[in-house]
C-alpha cells in the first residue's frame, strides 16, 4: 500500500515504577474471560485488535495501561516482537523486552525501530483514502481554496499532462489537490450547513513563478476525471503523523451519522461514516463513540396512540479525522447495519 500518509496508532509503554499512575487499572468485570497472561506483538496487529485480547471493551485501553491524559495525547510506540505481560490481579498491562516468567523483574529499555513499523491503532487500509483525498470540505477550507480560472488554448476540459491556469494557489505549494464541491452537507436539523461533499479530481504540479502578481500555471499530474474552469484546489496534504489511542471523550458527545461511504443504504464493520460534530464539540482523533439506533414509535392500534421505544446500542465507532464541524469515524464493532441518522455518543 502506498504510504502518502502514516497513521501511527500508538500506546504508551508504561514500565514498572517508571511513570506516575493515573488509574488503578481495570476492574475484573472489564477483563476478557480468555485474556492471555502474555502476548507477543505481531506484524499486522492493530492497537484495537490487541486490546480485544484483554478487554471486553477495547476502547478502555488507557485504563489497562494506566495512562494519564498527557500520555494519551503524546504516547510512545510499540512494535512487532514486543512482549506484553498482563497482571490480571491489578488489571494492568506492561511491556517486557523478552519472553520470561510473569514475575520476572523488568526495567525500562530503549528501543530503536523505524517509525513506519509501529503498530497502528486501526486498519490503515480502511481509512487511508479519507486522509489523503479531499472527500469532504468544510466552509472555511472552501473559502480559502484556490481556483482554476482557465485551460490552455481555450479548452473546456483538461486531463493528465495538460496545463491549467489558477489563482489563489497556496504560497510555497509544489503539489496541489484538485476537487469540485458537490452536494452540501447539513447537520441533523437539515438546515445547518456543516460542509460539502468534494469530488476528488486528482493532483497537479505547480510550475515555478517568481512574480506573485501573475497567475499560476499548473501541470496536471494525475486526474480521476476531467478538470474544468471553476474547480477548486488546496495544497497537497503533507505526510501526517497522528498518534492516537482509543479513549472515550471527557465530555458528553451526541453526534449523528450524516453520510455513509459505500454504495448502499447501510454500512458495516470497517466502513467509514461522517458525523455532524467535530472540533467545535470537542471531538478529537482517537475518540471512541457508541452507536445507537433510534427506534421509530409503534402505533397501538387498540388505543390509536403512538408508543415510543427505548433506543438500542448496537456498535462502536472510532474517530480518526476531525474537521471544525464534522468528523470521519470508522465502524469497529456492530451487531446491526449502520444507517444515516443513527446516533454516536460517549460510551
Amino acid at each position: 500500500m502506498k504510504r502518502m500518509i502514516r497513521i501511527i496508532g500508538t500506546i504508551a509503554l508504561v514500565w514498572f515504577g517508571a511513570l506516575s499512575l493515573a488509574h488503578a487499572g481495570v476492574e475484573p468485570q472489564a477483563i476478557a474471560p480468555d485474556a492471555p497472561d502474555t502476548y507477543t506483538v505481531r506484524k499486522g496487529d492493530t492497537l484495537w485488535g490487541i486490546a480485544k485480547q484483554f478487554l471486553r471493551d477495547p476502547w478502555r485501553w488507557p485504563d489497562l495501561w494506566q495512562m494519564n491524559r498527557a500520555q494519551i495525547r503524546n504516547p510512545h510506540l510499540i512494535y512487532p516482537g514486543q512482549i506484553l505481560v498482563f497482571d490480571r490481579a491489578a488489571g494492568v498491562l506492561r511491556a517486557a523486552k523478552r519472553v520470561g516468567p510473569v514475575d520476572e523483574k523488568l526495567s525500562p529499555q530503549v528501543r530503536h525501530e523505524p517509525i513506519q513499523d509501529a503498530i497502528p491503532s486501526i486498519p490503515l487500509a480502511a481509512i487511508e483514502p479519507f486522509l489523503v483525498r479531499p472527500l469532504v470540505i468544510d466552509q472555511k477550507t472552501l473559502e480559502n481554496s484556490g481556483r482554476i480560472i482557465g485551460l490552455e488554448e481555450g479548452r473546456w476540459i483538461a486531463g493528465t499532462g495538460d496545463a491549467a491556469f489558477a489563482v489563489g494557489v497556496p504560497e510555497d505549494a509544489r503539489l496541489v489537490q484538485l476537487f469540485r464541491p458537490t452536494e452540501p452537507l447539513y447537520a441533523r436539523d437539515g438546515k445547518t450547513l456543516i460542509g460539502y461533499e468534494a469530488r476528488d479530481l486528482g493532483t497537479a504540479v505547480v510550475e515555478p513563478n517568481d512574480d506573485p502578481r501573475l497567475g499560476t500555471v499548473l501541470r496536471l499530474k494525475q486526474t480521476n476525471e476531467e478538470v474544468r474552469a471553476g474547480d477548486a484546489l488546496i495544497a497537497s496534504q503533507k505526510e501526517m503523523l497522528v498518534n492516537f489511542v482509543p479513549h472515550a471523550p471527557d465530555e458528553g458527545v451526541d453526534a449523528r451519522i450524516v453520510r455513509l461511504y459505500r454504495s448502499s443504504l447501510e454500512a458495516g464493520r470497517l466502513d467509514v461514516v461522517l458525523l455532524d460534530q467535530g472540533e467545535q464539540q470537542g471531538l478529537e482523533p482517537g475518540h471512541v463513540l457508541a452507536l445507537w439506533r433510534i427506534r421509530p414509535p409503534v402505533t397501538d392500534e387498540e388505543r390509536d396512540t403512538k408508543v415510543f421505544l427505548p433506543e438500542e446500542r448496537y456498535g462502536v465507532a472510532f474517530v480518526f479525522r476531525v474537521f471544525e464541524r464534522m468528523s470521519y469515524a470508522l465502524v469497529m464493532e456492530t451487531e446491526k447495519p449502520v444507517r444515516v441518522g443513527d446516533a454516536a455518543r460517549t460510551p
